[in-house]
C-alpha cells in the first residue's frame, strides 16, 4: 500500500488503514516503515467487527482482523461502501492492480489502465534479508530446530505468485497487454512491470 499510495491519490482516493493495535504501536510502525497514510487504532476490533472483517476463528486464538479492503464514497455521497473484499487469512490480499481497476470503475472511467509488478527472485531474496536485519529488523530467523521455519520467505513468494495470477486474470478478462518494462529501484532492476488497458463499452 505504501507503493500504491500515490497512484491512489492521483485517482482521487485517500488510503486509511485500521488494525488491532494501540496508537503508540501504530506510531512506531508508521515511523519505522515510513508509511505515508493514516493508521487508525482499532485495539479492540470494533471497526473490524463493524465491517465483518474480525477473525472469529483465528487458529492461534489472537484477536485480530482479517485483511479487508473497502472503497468508501465521500461523505457528500453518503459514505457508501462501493466495493469490498475480506480475505480468509492474512495471506489473502488484493493486488494494487485490482484496487486501481475498482477505483477507475467507481470513477466511471471508460478507458482503464492498470499495471502489475512481478518481482524478480533476487528482489524477493533482498527484501527477505532486509526484513531480517537492521534497519528494519521486522523478522528474525528462528532456530528451526526448536520451532517451524519462518513464513516470511513463503509469504513474499506468495506475493510474487499472486502477481503472476493477476497477469492471468487480466488476460482472461480481456485486458490488452500494452507493454512490459523493467521495474527499477535506483539503478537496480527489481522485476518487470506489465501494463494493461481496456476500453469499456
Amino acid at each position: 500500500m505504501r507503493q500504491f499510495y500515490w497512484e491512489a491519490r492521483g485517482l482521487g482516493f485517500e488510503i486509511v488503514a485500521a488494525a488491532n493495535a494501540t496508537p503508540e504501536e501504530h506510531l512506531e510502525l508508521r515511523n519505522r516503515m515510513d508509511l505515508p497514510f493514516m493508521l487508525l487504532a482499532d485495539a479492540y476490533g470494533q471497526v473490524a467487527a463493524a465491517y465483518d472483517a474480525f477473525h472469529e476463528n483465528e487458529p492461534r486464538g489472537r484477536a485480530i482482523a482479517r485483511p479487508g479492503f473497502f472503497l468508501i464514497d465521500s461523505a457528500t455521497n453518503g459514505s457508501i461502501v462501493r466495493w469490498e473484499y475480506v480475505g480468509p487469512t492474512s495471506r489473502h490480499r488484493v493486488p494494487p492492480s485490482r484496487l486501481a481497476q475498482e477505483m477507475l470503475t467507481m470513477r466511471g472511467q471508460r478507458h482503464q489502465i492498470v499495471s502489475v509488478v512481478v518481482p524478480s527472485e533476487a528482489e524477493i531474496e533482498r527484501v527477505i534479508a532486509e526484513r531480517q536485519h537492521p534497519p528494519l529488523g521486522l523478522f528474525a530467523t528462528p532456530d528451526v530446530t526448536h520451532r517451524p521455519a519462518p513464513t516470511e520467505r513463503e509469504f513474499l513468494r506468495e506475493l510474487a505468485m499472486y502477481a503472476y495470477s493477476e497477469l492471468h486474470r487480466l488476460a482472461e478478462e480481456g485486458w490488452s497487454l500494452v507493454t512490459v518494462v523493467p521495474e527499477v529501484n535506483g539503478a537496480v532492476n527489481v522485476g518487470q512491470r506489465y501494463v494493461f488497458e481496456r476500453k469499456l463499452a
